[in-house]
């Protein structure tokens, strides 16, 4: 029997713990819109660039590397390593009945190269494996370096396996509404479609999320506490007369991203996937937390073709014509 979709505990919980927050991020909002101190242009995507401790050298050494990967402290940094904590966060083994593998391809895991990014969903197109991301984090035929495993050794290093996991097959970067990569995943990977292992998705909506409690993990950071943590906020109407949207599938919510949290899954609070983070406000070219802008999954699918599921977190395949993959 296939699990009914549910409310995630844990969804619900961080939202309920976050609500004088959000209230706050609400007020921000309206004061830098309101105030007409946002313009189109203060839309911007929430990429960084790939890190400076990634060099040609250790790139090299990781695509040489296959699929097992190549494991370096977190990060390599020298004396940047306190301020720039790329990829911390969870990279969860791969289980099943067939075997155990410590190192997976997960949804929601760390990118760092060709930019500081972070993927999405898990899909599927019954033959191979694919993971989402934002078009503006990883164009056409380029190749993505994404964590696939993480531990901490016994003098509490914390080290990443980073590993060359697929190429890019489909992009898109045309701003709100039309920005989603499509990574076809190496086969020699395991999958995790859970993104940090457990939480969604559950399924697909691709309706209009306006309203909607939702959440993105993503690996975006300016301060060290919020890398690695899912972030919450709720859905408003489009504010297409301040900010272009490129289709009416482009939407945003009331809740903090950061640089790096650009290719975020979104969901909503029974864990359903919405779409992708791909933008967020900035004035004078600083990012402002406070308004988020994606990619829903109706202008996903229209991207990428009927031919493609979202694997869920307990193995389905869902769309927009079959949204539970019952």
């Amino acid at each position: 029997m296939r699990p009914e979709v549910h409310r995630s505990n844990l969804i619900q919980g961080g939202i309920h713990a976050q609500v004088a927050h959000v209230a706050g991020l609400v007020a921000a909002a309206l004061l830098v819109v309101g105030g007409g101190v946002a313009r189109a242009d203060d839309a911007r995507t929430l990429d960084l660039p790939r890190p400076s401790w990634l060099t040609d050298e250790l790139q090299a050494k990781i695509v040489a590397a296959g699929p097992q990967g190549l494991e370096i402290p977190l990060p390599d940094a020298g004396p940047d390593a306190t301020v720039n904590p790329d990829c911390l966060g969870t990279a969860p083994p791969y289980v099943s009945p067939s075997g155990v593998s410590v190192t997976a391809v997960t949804a929601g895991t760390c990118m760092v190269s060709p930019a500081g990014c972070t993927m999405n969903f898990i899909f599927s197109d019954g033959t191979s494996y694919y993971i989402g991301t934002a078009g503006h984090c990883a164009g056409n035929g380029k190749t993505v370096i994404a964590q696939i495993g993480t531990r901490v050794d016994p003098t509490d290093t914390v080290l990443v396996t980073l590993a060359a996991i697929g190429t890019t097959v489909k992009s898109w970067n045309n701003g709100i509404g039309k920005d989603f990569a499509l990574v076809k995943i190496d086969p020699g990977f395991k999958v995790v479609p859970g993104v940090t292992g457990a939480l969604g998705p559950t399924g697909v909506f691709c309706g209009d999320p306006v309203g909607q409690p939702v959440m993105h993990y993503g690996h975006g950071y300016i301060f060290f506490v919020e890398q690695g943590y899912a972030k919450f906020g709720e859905v408003v109407p489009d504010l297409t007369l301040v900010f272009k949207f490129t289709t009416p599938d482009g939407y945003n919510w009331v809740g903090y991203g950061l640089p790096g949290d650009s290719g975020s899954e979104v969901m909503n609070d029974a864990g359903l996937a919405v779409g992708d983070l791909t933008h967020g406000v900035a004035v004078a070219g600083l990012p402002v937390p406070g308004l988020s802008f994606g990619t829903d999954m109706q202008e996903i699918f229209s991207l990428i073709g009927p031919g493609y599921s979202v694997v869920t977190v307990d193995g389905r395949s869902a769309n927009c014509a079959n949204p539970l993959g019952i």
